[in-house]
């Protein structure tokens, strides 16, 4: 009988043990999302920080960096979409 119960208390404790650890990995998941979330606006400023410096004068390359923009909101849009579902 002392075996089983033994038995019982261990098994009773690695449950507990489980959960636990399940409950640190959602949390654990949901701070690695958060910080891709993160990741992905911090990659938007930096790309929209360098377009913004090289801004040329000619309309010739004025019409590639508006071409540029309009990509990266695109991408902005897809990330968005990709975040929400």
């Amino acid at each position: 009988m002392r075996k089983v119960e033994t038995l019982r208390k261990r098994y009773l404790a690695l449950l507990s043990e489980k959960k636990e650890m399940e409950r640190k990995i959602e949390r654990q998941e949901l701070e690695i999302a958060q910080l891709e979330k993160e990741l992905a606006q911090l990659r938007i400023d930096n790309e929209f920080l360098r377009v913004a410096h090289t801004v040329p004068d000619n309309p010739e390359a004025v019409g590639q960096l508006k071409k540029q923009v309009t990509k990266m909101v695109r991408d902005i849009d897809r990330c968005i979409k990709q975040l929400n579902a």
